[in-house]
């Protein structure tokens, strides 16, 4: 795991100096070694390898060669410990040069495969193998990688920079280019750094955030001109003749099948299903340093405890069985609060004999603690519980951990939201009718607590006159509030400039409301929901300098989850029917636990603490109040004022305001951990 960073300049102004800042400000992605690439590009030689700038400028002049390529690496040590490991790595005596973040899990079977092919490997790191699987397959190498990774290579006798990122985007990269300059790095910061890439606010991904509660759900970022490449995605710089080309190389194929599964397929799909799970932690525990896990309490986390257990112990899994690897749990909790898990982390801890670790993070600390937590962020989020998370990455560095294996992305497969319900229902009574419908929202209610008309009533709403439907959206709302705090601003709460300006995005929410069940899956794994999520887990973790591993996003579990009906996602009521029946492992009081709390926090209670808010917003100037009322800004500053916790989106604003002050004021900051 580490952070990578370059520049390709065509008018070759400096790109030595600058690339030397941006490395050092990624290196609490790779506090462990450093390395820099220094080359011509369009002449296709490498000129410097180090990291003495000087040296660099002296070899081209005395070649008259044209410096406009710098690559640099900062490396977190997880695969072969020792200095050669260093980036970024060369291959083939110079060939191919890599600068690569990330982990390709099954490296162990590729260099098995590449060495009966000829090929020879001075290192035992996944790096060397990621080289010599582009020198044999070219671009589709990456459809062999089982991994998360984001890398640039530059391929010297092809005079080309070859670029790519995972299948999920778990791991970032995010890009600059104006036609002649290509800047790109790990962390949005660090493109920053380049003197010639500005610090401009994207007022349409503003808008989405405010109004819609969207991010990462593009190729643009906050920051304008400043653009990630999409996940499952490469791109290819010529050198020869500036064109920057980009594509897509991997799709998710989605059975558009929704069969009533029988109890012999249901249990051959749960036995599958279990062994590509138990197959993806094997290859995500392969690490030669210490490997821990997040646990919530959770289905999803504890099952890979649970699973991660078995491999430690049992001789037909075990890689290693000495009792002293066994990993350590990192959980938060909330004493005294509805949402606290500790008895189900209890549970879990007592069933595996793991060693737990727990952190409660507090309302006070949030505050002291949010701007060095959007600095690391980089860019707004939507929840507080990205705070609980950092808390327990701190956690995990403080006792040792390097590695941590975590649960995203078993809900987006599985289909484990709320708003599942709806779509699963609608769909059902298109195709089965009525009857079927009624008893599945019946053993819906009778597995989520939630009440039969509810359910019902999202299943038939569409077909309701309108005053009845909006009767009923009124109801159903006054029983899920979506709260003060976290809820999307009112057209009436946005400054009616930006409003008319950016109104007609509202309609990038139509696509989701449309979608059937598996479609609607499909968007949330891919653009409304997980990328989110994976940016937050991203940048907790990095900023402690830790690696997260997620087995649910193993292609080929994804691959397999997507093949299957939605009869074995929802299935006799229960969400994530075919994980919870494959996770025997498990007591049955996570397993079929009918609540589901989802990582929350007190937030509306943090929110309120200590009269924080209003200090916040009474801070001159402010530097966000353009985007929303001068009634919302006068209420949030007004301590005597009991109407601004009724407010829409609070976390929106306070997120969006301290990510301006962090952002407009970038080189001042001191946000080391």
């Amino acid at each position: 795991m580490c952070g990578i960073s370059g520049i390709f300049d065509s008018r070759s102004r400096g790109t030595a100096r600058q690339i030397l800042k941006m490395t050092d400000t990624l290196h609490h992605r790779g506090p462990d070694d450093a390395g820099h690439v220094f080359g011509s590009a369009r002449q296709g030689r490498l000129l410097h390898q180090g990291s003495d700038v000087c040296r660099a400028e002296e070899e081209a002049g005395h070649t008259d060669s044209i410096l406009d390529l710098s690559l640099g690496h900062r490396r977190l040590s997880i695969l072969d410990l020792s200095p050669d490991g260093r980036g970024p790595m060369a291959f083939q005596d110079g060939a191919y040069w890599l600068t690569y973040n990330g982990e390709v899990y099954n490296y162990v079977e590729l260099r098995h495969e590449l060495k009966e092919k000829g090929y020879v490997f001075c290192t035992r790191t996944d790096t060397e193998v990621v080289l010599a699987a582009y020198a044999e397959w070219g671009e589709d190498c990456l459809r062999r990688f089982n991994g998360m990774f984001a890398f640039a290579l530059w391929d010297v006798r092809k005079r080309l920079l070859f670029c790519a990122r995972d299948r999920f985007g778990i791991k970032p990269f995010y890009y600059y280019w104006d036609g002649r300059l290509f800047v790109f790095a790990s962390e949005i910061k660090a493109v920053l750094q380049h003197s010639d890439v500005r610090t401009r606010t994207n007022d349409a991904v503003i808008y989405d955030y405010l109004a819609l509660g969207l991010v990462d759900h593009s190729a643009e970022t906050f920051f304008k001109d400043i653009l990630q490449l999409p996940a499952s995605h490469h791109l290819l710089l010529d050198f020869t003749d500036l064109t920057l080309r980009q594509q897509r190389w991997w799709n998710l194929r989605i059975s558009a099948e929704n069969s009533v599964t029988s109890a012999s397929q249901a249990e051959s799909a749960t036995n599958a299903f279990r062994d590509l799970l138990m197959d993806s932690i094997r290859l995500r525990l392969r690490s030669d340093v210490r490997v821990g896990s997040c646990l919530s309490g959770g289905l999803d986390s504890s099952s890979i405890v649970a699973m991660i257990n078995r491999q430690l112990t049992d001789p037909k899994w075990a890689g290693r069985q000495d009792e002293a690897d066994k990993p350590s749990t990192f959980s938060a909790c909330f004493e005294g609060a509805g949402i606290d898990e500790s008895w189900y982390i209890a549970e879990i801890v007592n069933a595996t004999h793991v060693t737990s670790r727990k952190t409660v993070p507090e309302a006070h600390d949030l505050w002291n603690e949010l701007e060095r937590l959007v600095y690391f962020q980089e860019q707004p989020f939507t929840s507080t519980s990205v705070y609980a998370q950092w808390c327990v990455m701190r956690l995990a560095r403080d006792h040792g951990a390097t590695v941590l294996l975590d649960g995203q992305g078993a809900d987006e497969i599985m289909a484990g939201y709320v708003h599942y319900f709806g779509p699963f229902i609608q769909d059902t009574y298109r195709e089965k009718g009525i009857g079927a419908m009624v008893r599945n929202a019946r053993l819906l209610s009778r597995n989520t607590n939630r009440p039969l008309w509810q359910l019902i009533g999202l299943g038939m709403h569409k077909r309701f006159s309108p005053p009845l439907r909006r009767a009923f959206q009124k109801l159903n709302a006054s029983l899920n509030p979506p709260g003060p705090v976290c809820s999307c601003l009112n057209r009436a709460d946005i400054a009616p400039d930006f409003e008319a300006a950016h109104g007609k995005r509202r309609r990038l929410h139509r696509e989701r409301q449309e979608a059937d069940p598996t479609q609607l899956l499909a968007l949330d794994l891919g653009k409304f929901v997980l990328p989110g999520l994976l940016r937050y887990e991203d940048r907790n973790a990095m900023a402690f300098s830790l690696e997260a591993r997620v087995p649910f996003l193993d292609h080929r579990l994804v691959e397999f989850a997507f093949s299957l009906p939605m009869d074995l996602k929802i299935r006799n009521g229960w969400t994530k029917w075919l994980l919870r029946n494959a996770m025997g492992l498990l007591p049955d009081s996570i397993r079929w636990r009918k609540d589901k709390i989802g990582f929350a926090t007190p937030e509306e209670q943090w929110i309120k603490h200590g009269g924080h808010l209003e200090n916040f917003f009474r801070s001159e100037p402010l530097q966000s109040q353009g985007y929303y009322s001068e009634a919302i800004r006068k209420s949030l500053s007004d301590v005597n004022n009991p109407q601004k916790h009724s407010i829409p989106g609070i976390w929106r604003l306070v997120n969006l305001e301290a990510w301006m002050r962090v952002f407009q004021n970038l080189d001042a900051a001191p946000y080391g951990i």
